[in-house]
């Protein structure tokens, strides 16, 4: 008898679980089918069994079979219900394990994280000043409460608190000034734990690889830590930089925490909304996430290599020992300098002139984001060093940015526009390189930008800097966000006005763009001679020969449809395919719901007239009955589980 209520329960996972699409893990397929055989077994027990001592099967056993069905798929609603694995757009079950204790010892883990950094901002009082009306007052209570909390969160809560000291296009001045004070304490791997490291992740004996390796770290972070060696086989000096071992699990929960924490202080501040406090953390997140993986760091280097091998402004980019690296480990060129603050004093005492270093540093920058499209995402001080014969270098390539052509040619057209003070030119580029969240009226934005190009004219005391700051308050105002791609480049130039005032403390960010634009005028405008314009044009011309040569073709078919009357447009809700696929979803979903329900409502009455008319206590027409109840069941509970699996999909 068991053995058969065993085999009942194997066979309904295998059939039920595919009939009705649920995505539940294999365990809770188990405990449905078999707690459906045990609660209904039970109940056809005590109901009928222990009364009824024939042999035979009859009605009742069928019965018993097709409850035990029922209730089944019942069990396997309820647990799809009570699933907290979240699924993604394509059903795919977003997390890393399906144990559940260690789902849930996770859960826990970031729950008491998510608690603490509350009290921490509760205690700071950053739900309190973000709630009050924005004023310089109350910006300054917000700065030094919002530094504090992430002090003393720790870990990538300062990390992020860094990053956004550098948007200045979106913080307002007291908040970026008191970011820019967040220090990193950051406690060193031990002896053991670098050890332990490189026998774990290097292919090779760490003796058969370094001649020398200093254990004193050169400097610690929240990701890693790097340390000074020399190689064996060619006795250069070489930079080792090791990731922390326990930083997956931390980066994992933090992050998940910041986000957490950028939308409640967005739920609490209407200021938190509009500058997209939540996005930004959602992308500080996503390159985090890149930072650890050092493989993606070394091509990184690589691209942005090869990218500027033939560049005029020389500038050192240290190389990858790629044979040496993986995930864990980057092994790159040591570089004998120091940073471009304390590196002035190595240009003072080569005579070198500090205005012509600057200017190698940002017209390399300045050529990765307008003519490459890769670019250096992080040029702040420590990144930018001065070698030991006054050489630039760039180091720390974990963050980079990316920019499409569009993106390219609407950069070069927006410098062009405030250099020739061109209010259309400005708003046609600017318009390429923002995502609209509402209906604009690019009349009023062209007037706006014609009054800030006025305001911003005649200001000898920094009119560039101005325009900036006025371009990013009005895209704010006019409901526009930059691409984040494109954010990125924005916020790696404002990192590097920063960097270049080390050099230069008179350094202006425009006015230095529009000296590199000119400079660069036959990149910025391809046509500043007749044989530039002839070749420009048959460029044009070539993209335009295939439309023109469909052309008459069109015309001739779209003559021929308005001649016989069958000329249509296509308009509306359904011309958008997300909207189409919703739709489609959303009726088939209520088609299979009105066809089970149809399905019950035929079968009650075919098992009331199969009662009515026969003294039979089992006919065909009961038989449809059952059947058709099972069809009805079936059905509908797989329109219930994809109901659920709906609520539960996180958007991406």
């Amino acid at each position: 008898m068991y053995s058969q209520l065993i085999l009942l329960a194997v066979v309904m996972i295998f059939i039920i679980g595919r009939l009705i699409g649920t995505r539940i893990s294999f365990l809770k397929q188990v405990m449905a089918s078999l707690l459906s055989v045990i609660v209904t077994s039970a109940f056809y027990y005590y109901g009928y069994l222990q009364y009824d001592k024939s042999d035979e099967f009859g009605i009742a056993g069928w019965l018993w079979l097709l409850s035990m069905v029922i209730v089944s798929l019942l069990f396997y609603l309820f647990f799809e219900m009570f699933d907290p694995i979240p699924i993604g757009e394509r059903g795919e079950r977003l997390t890393d394990t399906k144990n559940p204790f260690k789902r849930l010892s996770a859960w826990w883990n970031r729950q008491r994280r998510y608690i603490q950094v509350l009290i921490i901002a509760i205690r700071y009082g950053v739900g309190k000043n973000l709630a009050l009306k924005r004023t310089p007052a109350s910006d300054q209570k917000l700065a030094v409460s919002l530094r504090k909390t992430l002090e003393a969160c720790g870990g990538f809560f300062i990390k992020f608190g860094q990053v956004l000291s550098t948007r200045s296009d979106l913080l307002p001045p007291p908040i970026v000034e008191e970011l820019s004070h967040l220090q990193e304490n950051v406690v060193r791997l031990t002896t053991a734990q670098v050890e332990e490291i490189l026998a774990k992740e290097l292919n090779q004996p760490q003796d058969d690889i370094f001649g020398t390796f200093e254990m004193e770290p050169l400097a610690a972070a929240s990701i890693g830590q790097v340390h000074r060696a020399t190689l064996r086989d060619s006795g250069k000096q070489v930079v080792v930089k090791l990731l922390r071992p326990d930083i997956s699990s931390k980066l994992q929960r933090d992050l998940d925490i910041l986000v957490r924490f950028a939308a409640w202080a967005s739920g609490k501040s209407a200021w938190a909304r509009n500058i997209g406090f939540l996005e930004l953390a959602q992308g500080f997140s996503a390159a985090m996430k890149e930072e650890t993986d050092f493989r993606i760091e070394a091509r990184n280097f690589a691209q942005v290599t090869a990218s500027l091998l033939h560049s005029p402004s020389k500038v050192k980019i240290p190389h990858v020992y790629r044979e040496y690296s993986n995930a864990k480990v980057l092994v790159i060129e040591y570089m004998e300098g120091a940073s471009v603050k304390s590196g002035t004093a190595i240009l003072d005492e080569r005579g070198i002139d500090r205005l012509e270093v600057q200017r190698r540093i940002f017209d390399c920058m300045l050529e990765q984001i307008f003519f490459k499209g890769i670019f250096h995402a992080d040029p702040h001080p420590g990144n930018v060093y001065i070698l030991n014969d006054g050489t630039p270098a760039l180091l720390d390539f974990g963050s980079v940015g990316r920019l499409g052509t569009l993106q390219l040619d609407a950069l070069k057209r927006l410098l062009i526009g405030f250099e020739k003070r061109s209010p259309y030119m400005i708003k046609d580029s600017l318009l390429q390189l923002v995502e609209t969240k509402q209906e604009i009226d690019q009349d009023d934005l062209e007037q706006a930008l014609s009054q800030l190009l006025v305001q911003t004219a005649y200001d000898a005391a920094g009119g560039s800097d101005a325009f900036i700051q006025g371009l990013f308050r009005m895209i704010g105002e006019f409901g526009l966000s930059f691409y984040p791609n494109v954010a990125g480049a924005f916020r790696s130039l404002i990192t590097l006005e920063g960097t270049m005032r080390q050099l230069n403390p008179s350094f202006s960010l425009m006015d230095e763009s529009r000296r590199f634009a000119r400079e660069h005028s036959a990149q910025f405008l391809p046509v500043s001679s007749t044989a530039d314009l002839k070749e420009a044009a048959a460029n044009e011309l070539l993209e335009l020969l295939p439309v023109i040569r469909r052309l008459p073709r069109r015309l001739d078919h779209l003559g021929s449809m308005l001649e016989k009357g069958e000329f249509s447009v296509k308009v509306g809700f359904f011309s958008d395919k997300a909207n189409t696929s919703f739709v489609t979803k959303w009726i088939s979903q209520a088609l299979l719901a009105f066809v089970g329900t149809a399905f019950g409502g035929i079968s009650i009455g075919l098992l009331s007239l199969g009662g009515r008319y026969s003294d039979d206590e089992f006919n065909m027409v009961t038989m449809f009955g059952y059947t058709g109840i099972l069809i009805s069941a079936v059905l509908l509970i797989r329109v219930a589980i994809h109901a659920v699996r709906h609520l539960k999909q996180v958007k991406e």
